[in-house]
C-alpha cells in the first residue's frame, strides 16, 4: 500500500531541507568566532534579555549559567524595546527556562506573572525540545489543571481545563482563534504554549467551539538576535524515525528583518499494534522590528496520515462495573480505517506606535483544514469487552477567516494610571461536510481483536455548517501606588450566528444571538514579590436551535453564559515561584422537561465546578528545577432533567490531579541532566448517572540528556532519551460528553540528537 502525505514525498521533503541547511551551514562557516554569553540553560544560545519587570520601579534579572559554548551571537537591535502589546520581545524565560515570566492575556496584551490577575502558565520552546514534545498534547502533560481526554493514537486532541471540555479546534495561534491546525498541532514550530485558566470571553471573545474552562494560545517561533542552524534526528517507538530543521537569520542595518523556518517529517510504526503514522509540517515565520512599527507573519502547512486511528470508546449503560482498560499498546480498530488531515494556515499581525502612549494594532488570518477519514468508535456491550460500532467515513473542509483591530494606550489622570484598550474582532468559518455511516454494525473485542471486513458505505449525507461571529471589547487597567494596586474593568459585546444547510434537501436552519460579557479583577502587591488577586469573568458558548420532537421546536437560545469567581496568590522567591488559586465556575446546559406528555428543551441545567490549584516552577537550587503542581476539583451537576442527576459528580472531572516534574544537573558530570515526572489523575465517573467508574491512574516518565561540544565546530550537540509511561500502565485517560472515553498511551521510547551548525 502506498501512502502519500501530500507535503512532498518524504525523500523530497528531506532533500529540500538538506539543501537549505547546506547553504546555511556554508554561511555559518565564515569564520565568525564563537562567543561565550550568560543565558538561560539551553542547548542553543539565547541572547541577553532586558531585565524582567516585577513591578513598576523594580527589576529582576534572572541569569542561569551553563558550561557549554553557544552558537555565535549577533548584535541586538539597539532601539527596539519590548512591546506593551502582543509583538516585540516576548516575556523572558523564568529561572530554569521551562516557563516564561509572563504571557499574552488576550486583549490586555503581554503581562508579567505578578501583574496578571488570572491564573496563567506559559511553557517555553526550551521545555518542548528538552521533553521531545511531538504535539501540544505532550506539552499540557505538565499542567495539573489540564487533562487530555481524547485517545492517544487517535489523531485528534481534546482537553479538559478546570473540568470543562476544550476542543483542539479552539486553539488560538498568535492570538487568533481558529488559525492553528484543526485536529492536532506539531510542537516544533511553537515558541510558547500559553494556558490561561478560566472563562475568557472579555479577553479573547467567544471561541469557535465554545470552550469555557480556559484558553490556549500558541506563539510561533521568530528569529532571535542570533543565528540558528539546527538539525534534530528523532526516534519514537516502535519504529518512528524523523528529522526536524530549525533555521533562523536576521538581516538589515539593525537586524530588523527576521526569517525563521521550522520543518519536520517522520514516518513509521507507532507504539500501538498495527498502527503507522506519517507526519510532516513546514512553517515560515517572518518579522520586522522597527522603531515604531512591528510586523509579524507566518505561513504553514501540516499533514498527517494515521492508519488505523484509535478513536474514543463508549459503554452501554448496563455495563457495570466497567471492564478494565485493554493492554496499553493494543489496537482494536480494523486496518482499513484511516485519518488524513491537512492544514494550510497564514497569519499576519502589526502594531504601530502613534505616540509614546498610544498604539494601533491589527491582525488577520486564513486557515483551511481538510480531512479524509474512515473510522469506528467501539461501543462496549458487556464485561468480556465485546463491542459493536457503525463505522463512519467521509470528508470535511473548514475554511476560517478572522481579523481584529484595536487601540491600546496609557494615560495618567492624577495619581491613577490607566492602560486602556478597545478591540474589534470578527470570525467566519463555513464547514463543508460529506459523510456516510456504514450500512450496518460491525463488531470485535477490545481484548482479543479479530479482523473486521470493510463494510459498504451508502450515498453520503452532505451539508454546510456556518459560523459567523463578531465582537467589540473594551477594558481599562487602573493602577495606583506605583502599580501596587491594580483594577481591571472591561466588557465585550458578542454576536454569534450559526446555520446548517442540508445540500440534498436545501433546508436551512440557524440561530443568531448576542450577549454582554463583563469582567472585573483586582490585584494587590503588598510586597514587590507577592501578588494577591481576585476576578469575576464570564465565558460564552454559541446558543442552540431546538430541533424536532419538542413543543418549542425552532426556538433559538441566546449564547450560554458561564460565570467564574476566582481568588489567588502568587509569590516569586527570585528563582522559584509558587501560585495558588480558588475558583468556582458555573456552566449552563440544555435539559429536557416533560409536561402532560409533551417535551420541551430549556437552558435550565447547570454544572458547577469548584476547585483549588497549587503550582510551582523554577529552580529550587542551582541545578534542580521543578515544574508542576496539583489541582483539586469538585464538579457537580445541578438542575438536571427532572432532578434525576442533581448532586451527581460531573462526568470526567477527577477530584485530584497531580503533575510534578523535576530535572537534576548531575554534579561531577558536566552536561548530564536526569529528568522525571509523575502524572496522576483520580477516579472519575464516566456517565451523568454516576453508575460507571473510571479508575484512578498514575504514570511515571523518566529521561536524560547530555550536552557536549562538537569536535568540528565547538557548538553544542544534545543527546536525549526518555521513556514515557515507564510501567506500561493501561488506563482510560478520561471521559467527556457523558459517554466518550479516551485511552492512555502505552510505554513510549523517545530518542533524539540535536546538532548546531
Amino acid at each position: 500500500m502506498t501512502r502519500t502525505l501530500h507535503l512532498t514525498s518524504g525523500a523530497g521533503f528531506l532533500a529540500a531541507i538538506s539543501l537549505h541547511l547546506l547553504s546555511s551551514i556554508a554561511l555559518a562557516q565564515t569564520g565568525l568566532p564563537a562567543v561565550t554569553v550568560e543565558a538561560p540553560r539551553t542547548e542553543r544560545a539565547r541572547p541577553a534579555r532586558p531585565a524582567a519587570s516585577n513591578r513598576a520601579g523594580t527589576t529582576r534579572r534572572v541569569v542561569a549559567r551553563r558550561n557549554t559554548q553557544p552558537p555565535a551571537a549577533v548584535a541586538p537591535v539597539p532601539y527596539v524595546t519590548p512591546s506593551t502589546g502582543t509583538l516585540g520581545a516576548l516575556p523572558a524565560s523564568y529561572a530554569g527556562g521551562q516557563v516564561a515570566s509572563g504571557g499574552q492575556v488576550g486583549l490586555l496584551g503581554n503581562r508579567g506573572i505578578l501583574d496578571t490577575p488570572f491564573s496563567q502558565t506559559s511553557y517555553t520552546a526550551q521545555l518542548m525540545q528538552d521533553q521531545q514534545a511531538r504535539t501540544i498534547r505532550d506539552v499540557i502533560a505538565n499542567d495539573p489543571s489540564v487533562r487530555a481526554v481524547t485517545s492517544a493514537g487517535g489523531g485528534q486532541d481534546g482537553y479538559f481545563i478546570r473540568g470543562f471540555y476544550y476542543d483542539v479546534g479552539d486553539l488560538a495561534l498568535n492570538g487568533l482563534y481558529g488559525m492553528a491546525p484543526f485536529w492536532s498541532v506539531g510542537a516544533n514550530f511553537v515558541e510558547r504554549v500559553e494556558i490561561l485558566k478560566g472563562p475568557t470571553a472579555l479577553l479573547n471573545g467567544i471561541s469557535p467551539l465554545g470552550a469555557v474552562g480556559g484558553s490556549i494560545n500558541l506563539v510561533t517561533k521568530k528569529a532571535p538576535d542570533y543565528d540558528i542552524t539546527q538539525l534534530t534526528a528523532t526516534y519514537v517507538s516502535r519504529s518512528q524515525f524523523g528529522l526536524q530543521a530549525d533555521v533562523a537569520r536576521r538581516y538589515g542595518e539593525h537586524k530588523e528583518w527576521g526569517v525563521r523556518f521550522n520543518g519536520s517529517y517522520s514516518d513509521g510504526k507507532t507504539p500501538f499494534d498495527r498502527q503507522t503514522s506519517e507526519f510532516g509540517n513546514a512553517v515560515l515565520g517572518l518579522d520586522y522590528r522597527g522603531e515604531n512599527v512591528r510586523v509579524s507573519a507566518d505561513v504553514g502547512y501540516q499533514a498527517n496520515n494515521l492508519t488505523p486511528p484509535i478513536r474514543f470508546f463508549s459503554f452501554q449503560p448496563n455495563v457495570v462495573p466497567l471492564p478494565p482498560a485493554p493492554s496499553a499498546s493494543s489496537n482494536a480498530i480494523p486496518d482499513w480505517a484511516y485519518w488524513k488531515p491537512k492544514d494550510t494556515f497564514a497569519t499576519v499581525r502589526a502594531e504601530v506606535d502613534v505616540t509614546p502612549g498610544l498604539t494601533v494594532y491589527g491582525a488577520a488570518g486564513y486557515h483551511q483544514a481538510k480531512i479524509d477519514f474512515k473510522f469506528l468508535s467501539p461501543t462496549i456491550i458487556n464485561q468480556a469487552g465485546d463491542y459493536g460500532s457503525r463505522p463512519f467515513g467521509g470528508e470535511q473542509t473548514f475554511t476560517a477567516k478572522t481579523g481584529e483591530v484595536g487601540l491600546r494606550g496609557e494615560v495618567d489622570t492624577g495619581p491613577v494610571n490607566h492602560k486602556f484598550v478597545v478591540n474589534y474582532g470578527a470570525f467566519d468559518r463555513p464547514n463543508e461536510n460529506s459523510y456516510q455511516a456504514a450500512a450496518g454494525l460491525v463488531g470485535s473485542n477490545i481484548y482479543n481483536y479479530t479482523p473486521i471486513p470493510e463494510p459498504a458505505f451508502p450515498v453520503p449525507i452532505r451539508n454546510t455548517v456556518g459560523l459567523n461571529q463578531w465582537s467589540v471589547g473594551a477594558a481599562d487597567t487602573m493602577s495606583i501606588l506605583n502599580g501596587g494596586v491594580q483594577a481591571v474593568v472591561g466588557v465585550r459585546r458578542q454576536h454569534v450566528s450559526n446555520s446548517s444547510t442540508d445540500l440534498l434537501t436545501g433546508v436551512t436552519t440557524g440561530q443568531d444571538g448576542a450577549a454582554w460579557s463583563p469582567a472585573y479583577a483586582l490585584l494587590l502587591r503588598p510586597l514587590s514579590n507577592v501578588t494577591l488577586y481576585a476576578n469575576y469573568i464570564e465565558g460564552l458558548q454559541p446558543g442552540t436551535t431546538v430541533g424536532a420532537g419538542f413543543i418549542n421546536s425552532g426556538q433559538v437560545f441566546a449564547p450560554f453564559q458561564t460565570k467564574q469567581v476566582e481568588t489567588g496568590v502568587k509569590v516569586d522567591f527570585g528563582r522559584i515561584s509558587v501560585t495558588g488559586s480558588l475558583f468556582e465556575i458555573k456552566q449552563p446546559s440544555a435539559i429536557t422537561t416533560a409536561s402532560n406528555g409533551l417535551l420541551s428543551l430549556s437552558v435550565d441545567g447547570e454544572q458547577r465546578n469548584r476547585g483549588a490549584e497549587l503550582n510551582v516552577f523554577g529552580e529550587l537550587t542551582p541545578g534542580l528545577r521543578l515544574l508542576g503542581g496539583a489541582a483539586f476539583i469538585d464538579g457537580v451537576l445541578e438542575k438536571t432533567d427532572r432532578g434525576l442527576n442533581d448532586g451527581n459528580r460531573a462526568p470526567g472531572v477527577a477530584q485530584v490531579n497531580v503533575n510534578l516534574g523535576a530535572e537534576v544537573d548531575m554534579p561531577g558530570v558536566n552536561g548530564l541532566t536526569l529528568t522525571g515526572r509523575v502524572v496522576h489523575t483520580g477516579w472519575t465517573y464516566a456517565n451523568a448517572a454516576n453508575t460507571q467508574v473510571l479508575p484512578a491512574w498514575t504514570r511515571f516518565d523518566l529521561g536524560a540528556r547530555y550536552t557536549f561540544l562538537s569536535p568540528w565546530n565547538g557548538k553544542p550537540i544534545v543527546l536525549r532519551a526518555a521513556v514515557e509511561n515507564v510501567e506500561n500502565v493501561a488506563y482510560y485517560a478520561s471521559s467527556y460528553s457523558g459517554s466518550a472515553i479516551g485511552l492512555g498511551a502505552p510505554r513510549t521510547y523517545l530518542v533524539s540528537t540535536t546538532f548546531n551548525f
